[in-house]
């Protein structure tokens, strides 16, 4: 019983190391986002439209009519579901900075 315990914690503990190998790269790329996200927001209250696409493998935002990215994050688009990814190819049309907000941390997470 005792043999059956103690290689039963040594299983727990190998597959909690393997896991952790993989866990880092996607939670630096979210922090990075978010914090891109907040260090680009304005004070303003007005409720702007944005354009979310694929660059260069990554997710950038543009207000809606300009050419310069309004703000640029850390997410792979690799790292997404590929209807996702075929999506942000064509551009995705956001109202809102909640909005904005919400589907980033969905696309980032």
């Amino acid at each position: 019983m005792k043999k059956i315990v103690g290689l039963t914690g040594v299983i727990l503990i190998a597959c909690m190391m393997i896991s952790s190998l993989f866990a880092p790269a996607n939670s630096v790329e979210n922090t990075s986002a978010a914090s891109d996200y907040s260090a680009s927001q304005n004070n303003g209250m007005e409720d702007s439209d944005y354009i979310i696409k694929a660059e260069k493998g990554y997710i950038v935002v543009y207000k809606k009519g300009e050419d310069k990215p309004y703000l640029t994050t850390d997410c792979r688009v690799s790292n997404l579901p590929k209807g996702d990814a075929l999506y942000l190819e064509k551009g995705i049309e956001i109202k809102g900075k909640k909005s904005l907000m919400k589907t980033l941390e969905d696309y980032c997470s």
